[in-house]
């Protein structure tokens, strides 16, 4: 073990430790505990230990990356998508940090899946799509929230469209500047995990519900929005690090 790592991983693990700590307290201050069924243990679980797995071997100023950028951009999305009326919350009096740091793991879920496992799975490829698709593909990923968002027209209003299309952008600048396995690895990667993170939450334990969509989480979420989203998140934290977009993905 090299110096770094050795005094990389107990900053990593504190961080870690802090951040589990923190979500659960947020799931008994805002009254969340007794809503959350086996269904949300398990993988809560499970997220946390791909955490503590993440923190073995990601660097401390891209974990702290990580943890910061994906609160703040998601509590911004959570509160828009309350005020359009498009999710609620089941928390006390309608809090929800508890659900943004849900989020959080989630992002975190995905960056370590992403970067050790699905990217490094692309790269064998023999073939690898050209970086010009990238931002075309993205734009038919971005499409799809318009498309598909069926009745939460309504509801969605300057501050829906103004948060993704500054999402979109942004997404757009990243994917030209992103080789096609580590974009394409980050789509995969967020897509699998959006469906079962939503649907535990909304539909399992009834963390959170959604306005039109009671019995399954919407589409333009799970396959418009959570890509977008997530691969913001990467390239902040990237840029927030100081660090290639391509870094552990080898």
């Amino acid at each position: 073990m090299t110096r770094d790592a050795k005094t990389m991983r107990p900053r990593n693990f504190l961080l870690v430790g802090l951040f589990m700590l923190i979500t659960l307290f947020a799931a008994f201050h805002e009254g969340y505990l007794p809503l959350l069924s086996a269904a949300f243990w398990i993988p809560l679980i499970a997220g946390f230990a791909i955490c503590v797995w993440l923190a073995l071997s990601v660097s401390t100023r891209r974990l702290l990356a990580l943890l910061l950028g994906i609160f703040i951009i998601e509590y911004i999305k959570e509160t828009i998508g309350m005020r359009s009326r498009i999710w609620s919350y089941h928390g006390v009096e309608g809090h929800y940090t508890f659900v943004v740091w849900t989020w959080v793991l989630a992002g975190l879920i995905v960056y370590a899946l992403s970067t050790r496992v699905v990217i490094r799975l692309i790269r064998k490829l023999k073939h690898p799509l050209p970086r010009w698709l990238n931002p075309v593909i993205l734009a038919l990923i971005g499409s799809l929230i318009p498309l598909t968002l069926g009745d939460y027209w309504g509801g969605a209003g300057v501050l829906f469209w103004s948060f993704y299309a500054v999402i979109f952008v942004v997404g757009i600048v990243v994917s030209t500047k992103t080789e096609f396995p580590v974009f394409a690895g980050i789509v995969i990667t967020a897509w699998i995990i959006a469906n079962p993170s939503e649907y535990v939450g909304s539909v399992a334990s009834r963390v959170w519900a959604f306005t039109h969509n009671p019995d399954y989480p919407p589409f333009f979420l799970l396959f418009g929005c959570w890509p977008l989203e997530i691969l913001v998140q990467y390239s902040l934290s990237a840029f927030l690090a100081d660090e290639p977009l391509d870094k552990d993905t080898f």
